[in-house]
């Protein structure tokens, strides 16, 4: 793929630099995770005084704990001065960075670097391609700009995001380029097996129940082609689980024939919900979020509502109903499927 200016001058600004804080949105994934790792580890080797964060140190998933660099993540805390650049990665506005965003606006640079198509270009030096597979895919992309050598460490947290965003390279953002950065990232040392065996075959028992407890209360709505199923608090009581454990437990619903649109909605401490979106047809579920305060792509996406877990169900169905052209009375949608 052809060189875009930016990648280089996002190593230019990056090598001038002395002190930088890297950081990716709330409830982050392995994508954000592993492009603020991976770059984080880079910076440290060429002698940066770094700073990788996240909003919410609670909210890391613990599959992700594998990371080299992982036990460096904070918050940013109070780094002093203002860092002289501050990189947002896979972050599409300022809002997704909550108690980072005032850091971000006070640094000497903001650099953003994403793959959503909403991404609001809210940088000085704004990085943005919708058509890439994951924004670990751009960072390999300011690498090769540059010529920075990829070791192993580095390599494997890039993978993750390369991997996990593309959902184990089965979603429609799986494309050639994809597997060529792939190729690459394994060819550096990447682990390519324990990346799998890591993010989706070492959950604790607590989850396992909690899945449980999603599969046997999933239903389907087919008048408006939704699967569904909700967590409580609760149930994370019951279980002993954690909602940092259960960001992939949507993808679970995904494989229900007969839905269009596949929703996880979560109880927050505080009693909102989290509704977590997959797309299994053609509807494309990032406007349904965006309409609702949220955003994401066009096949993934989520948002979080001030209403409760009916409240919630009963919106988002109304919403589909539209979509499809009808009304559909109560929660439950019509037909369902139990």
């Amino acid at each position: 793929m052809k060189s875009n200016p930016k990648e280089r001058e996002i190593g230019e600004r990056l090598a001038g630099a002395h002190r930088v804080a890297v950081a990716t949105h709330v409830n982050p994934d392995g994508d954000g995770l592993g492009s603020v790792a991976g770059l984080s580890l880079f910076l440290e080797r060429l002698g940066k005084v770094v700073y990788p964060c996240i909003p919410r140190l609670n909210e890391l998933p613990p599959q992700y704990s594998y990371l080299p660099g992982r036990e460096k993540i904070g918050t940013c805390g109070e780094p002093g001065e203002p860092p002289e650049v501050f990189v947002a990665l896979d972050c599409s506005n300022l809002e997704r960075l909550e108690s980072l965003a005032p850091i971000a606006r006070a640094s000497g640079i903001l650099i953003n670097v994403d793959h959503h198509e909403d991404n609001t270009e809210y940088g000085d030096i704004n990085l943005v391609d919708e058509r890439a597979s994951s924004t670990a895919e751009l960072v390999f992309r300011v690498f090769r700009a540059n010529g920075w050598e990829i070791d192993p460490a580095v390599a494997t947290c890039l993978y993750t995001g390369l991997f996990t965003d593309t959902g184990r390279f089965q979603h429609p953002n799986t494309t050639p380029e994809a597997f060529r950065i792939a190729y690459e990232l394994a060819l550096a040392g990447a682990e390519v097996s324990r990346v799998a065996r890591e993010v989706y075959q070492n959950q604790s028992l607590s989850y396992v129940h909690l899945l449980g407890l999603v599969l046997e209360r999933a239903r389907l709505s087919r008048e408006v082609g939704l699967v569904y199923s909700t967590i409580s608090q609760e149930d994370l009581r019951a279980t002993g689980a954690s909602l940092s454990e259960a960001e992939d437990l949507v993808d679970y619903l995904r494989t229900v024939r007969g839905g269009k649109v596949v929703a996880l909605l979560k109880e927050l401490e505080d009693g909102r919900v989290r509704v977590s979106l997959r797309s299994r047809d053609d509807l494309p579920v990032g406007p349904i979020a965006r309409e609702l305060g949220g955003g994401g792509h066009a096949m993934a996406a989520g948002y979080t509502t001030e209403k409760n877990l009916d409240g919630a169900l009963r919106e988002l169905i109304s919403i589909l109903a539209r979509l499809a052209g009808h009304q559909v009375p109560g929660a439950e949608g019509g037909e369902e499927d139990r």
